[in-house]
Protein backbone atom coordinates (compact mmCIF):
# COMPACT_ATOMS: atom_id res chain seq x y z
CA UNK A 1 0.00 0.00 0.00
CA UNK A 2 1.80 3.46 -1.03
CA UNK A 3 0.09 4.99 1.61
CA UNK A 4 2.46 2.93 4.25
CA UNK A 5 5.56 3.49 1.88
CA UNK A 6 7.70 6.09 4.65
CA UNK A 7 10.68 5.91 2.37
CA UNK A 8 9.59 10.05 0.90
CA UNK A 9 9.26 10.68 4.84
CA UNK A 10 13.08 9.80 5.72
CA UNK A 11 14.61 11.53 2.30
CA UNK A 12 12.15 14.46 3.45
CA UNK A 13 13.84 14.45 6.94
CA UNK A 14 17.42 13.67 5.48
CA UNK A 15 17.15 17.12 3.40
CA UNK A 16 15.92 19.38 6.34
CA UNK A 17 18.26 17.71 8.40
CA UNK A 18 21.51 18.67 5.70
CA UNK A 19 19.92 21.86 5.43
CA UNK A 20 19.52 22.18 9.21
CA UNK A 21 23.54 21.73 9.98
CA UNK A 22 24.25 24.25 6.67
CA UNK A 23 22.30 26.76 8.43
CA UNK A 24 23.69 26.49 11.93
CA UNK A 25 27.31 25.96 10.34
CA UNK A 26 26.50 29.41 8.37
CA UNK A 27 25.32 31.31 11.27
CA UNK A 28 28.48 29.71 14.23
CA UNK A 29 30.82 30.85 10.68
CA UNK A 30 28.76 34.58 11.18
CA UNK A 31 29.34 34.59 14.97
CA UNK A 32 33.42 33.78 14.69
CA UNK A 33 33.38 36.69 12.11
CA UNK A 34 31.61 39.23 13.98
CA UNK A 35 33.56 38.78 17.56
CA UNK A 36 36.69 38.94 15.25
CA UNK A 37 35.51 42.25 13.50
CA UNK A 38 34.06 43.55 17.40
CA UNK A 39 38.00 42.23 18.07
CA UNK A 40 39.44 44.69 15.84
CA UNK A 41 37.46 47.31 16.27
CA UNK A 42 37.93 47.36 19.88
CA UNK A 43 42.01 47.09 19.31
CA UNK A 44 41.25 50.34 16.75
CA UNK A 45 39.60 51.72 20.04
CA UNK A 46 42.45 51.50 21.92
CA UNK A 47 44.87 52.52 19.64
CA UNK A 48 43.18 55.70 18.93
CA UNK A 49 42.32 54.78 15.13
CA UNK A 50 38.98 55.23 16.36
CA UNK A 51 37.33 57.48 18.20
CA UNK A 52 34.35 55.70 19.95
CA UNK A 53 33.52 51.97 19.79
CA UNK A 54 29.72 52.87 18.39
CA UNK A 55 29.99 55.07 15.16
CA UNK A 56 28.65 55.79 12.00
CA UNK A 57 31.46 54.23 11.02
CA UNK A 58 30.51 50.85 12.77
CA UNK A 59 27.29 50.68 9.84
CA UNK A 60 30.20 50.46 7.33
CA UNK A 61 31.23 47.59 8.71
CA UNK A 62 28.01 45.60 8.52
CA UNK A 63 28.97 45.14 4.65
CA UNK A 64 32.45 43.73 5.18
CA UNK A 65 30.73 41.17 7.58
CA UNK A 66 28.49 39.68 5.55
CA UNK A 67 32.13 39.65 2.86
CA UNK A 68 34.04 38.06 5.46
CA UNK A 69 31.35 35.53 6.58
CA UNK A 70 31.19 34.73 2.60
CA UNK A 71 35.15 34.04 2.85
CA UNK A 72 35.52 32.37 6.13
CA UNK A 73 32.17 30.05 4.61
CA UNK A 74 34.19 29.25 1.21
CA UNK A 75 37.47 28.50 3.22
CA UNK A 76 35.47 26.06 5.89
CA UNK A 77 34.28 24.33 2.74
CA UNK A 78 37.08 23.88 0.54
CA UNK A 79 39.12 22.47 3.21
CA UNK A 80 36.64 20.45 4.77
CA UNK A 81 36.60 22.03 8.69
CA UNK A 82 34.11 21.50 11.24
CA UNK A 83 34.22 22.66 15.05
CA UNK A 84 36.63 24.46 16.03
CA UNK A 85 38.87 24.91 13.17
CA UNK A 86 36.01 26.36 11.62
CA UNK A 87 35.45 28.96 14.56
CA UNK A 88 39.05 30.08 14.06
CA UNK A 89 39.06 30.59 10.09
CA UNK A 90 35.58 33.03 10.88
CA UNK A 91 37.51 35.12 13.58
CA UNK A 92 40.75 35.47 11.79
CA UNK A 93 38.60 36.39 8.51
CA UNK A 94 36.98 38.99 10.57
CA UNK A 95 39.87 40.24 12.48
CA UNK A 96 41.71 40.84 8.86
CA UNK A 97 38.56 42.22 7.18
CA UNK A 98 38.65 42.40 3.65
CA UNK A 99 41.04 45.32 2.71
CA UNK A 100 43.45 42.43 4.21
CA UNK A 101 42.55 39.59 2.29
CA UNK A 102 42.75 41.68 -0.80
CA UNK A 103 45.96 42.85 -0.16
CA UNK A 104 47.24 39.11 0.84
CA UNK A 105 45.31 37.69 -2.96
CA UNK A 106 47.09 40.84 -4.54
CA UNK A 107 50.28 39.51 -3.11
CA UNK A 108 49.52 35.60 -4.17
CA UNK A 109 48.51 37.41 -8.13
CA UNK A 110 51.73 39.35 -8.13
CA UNK A 111 54.08 36.28 -7.57
CA UNK A 112 52.12 33.82 -9.71
CA UNK A 113 52.69 36.47 -12.62
CA UNK A 114 56.10 36.65 -11.91
CA UNK A 115 56.43 39.82 -10.10
CA UNK A 116 58.53 40.40 -6.93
Amino acid sequence: MPWKDVSWWQALLDAASIWWEDALLAVSVGFAVMIGLLAKIAHEVQSGQRRRFITRRLWLDIPALVAMVSVAAGINVYFELDGWPSSAVGVVCGWLGPRSIDVLLMAVAERVRGGK
